[in-house]
């Protein structure tokens, strides 16, 4: 999580090496699109991760080094100061994956954070570490284009008594409506138990005990 008095994570050492590790929000949205992506095997999905993450350094064969990297980044993305007691909560940090897309709501996250930020996210691609982002966008108004979205998605029918506002209600949730909104509650809770970085570095690791 974000630590005022320290640097957010961008690198590891090992044997005495130092590894840059790219956690540009953007770097990291793109990884959250890969482990979703169920086209890609665990193998496919571990050596585009180490791509993004680690980019073109010269890298050693040794399992314990993407041990290394992969618990130190899981660590990075999933850590929460809040609601880490609560039940079911989402190890990726993340509000509950129906409420919002990255890919499909990149529009109103721009607007939002050129709104109350005056900071254009595409000027701080590669910049902008993940941590800073999650802050920044935890931190959203609910006035802020992208927490009226999350509202309207939240909301409750049934709250409403007044069917006029309730028809009014129904028209946005369906012009707002995810195009992954179809997820079951079973693959959502899949989604809530599973570290897909964990799953990656076990591929990962699997791969070069072989020589991959």
């Amino acid at each position: 999580m974000l630590n005022l008095t320290q640097d957010p994570l961008n690198e590891v050492v090992f044997d005495d090496k130092t590894y840059h590790l790219d956690l540009a929000f953007d770097t990291v949205i793109q990884y959250l699109k890969l482990s979703s992506d169920d086209e890609l095997s665990e193998e496919e999905k571990a050596v585009y991760a180490i791509e993004l993450f680690l980019d073109e350094q010269d890298l050693p064969s040794d399992p314990k080094f993407y041990e290394l990297v992969f618990k130190a980044v899981n660590e990075e993305i999933t850590a929460d100061p809040y609601g880490n007691n609560m039940p079911n909560s989402n190890p990726f940090g993340l509000a509950p994956v129906k409420y919002f897309d990255y890919e499909q709501d990149a529009e109103a996250i721009f607007a939002s954070f050129m709104s109350e930020y005056h900071i254009n996210l595409l000027e701080q691609r590669g910049k902008m570490h993940w941590r800073e982002f999650k802050a920044l966008f935890n931190g959203l108004s609910e006035n802020s284009y992208m927490q009226r979205i999350i509202s309207i998605r939240q909301r409750d029918l049934s709250e409403i008594d007044d069917s006029k506002a309730q028809q009014q209600l129904n028209e946005a949730k369906n012009y707002y409506m995810l195009n992954d909104s179809s997820v079951t509650e079973e693959k959502q809770d899949q989604i809530g138990q599973t570290s897909a970085l964990s799953a990656m570095f076990k591929a990962m690791q699997g791969q070069v005990k072989k020589g991959g």
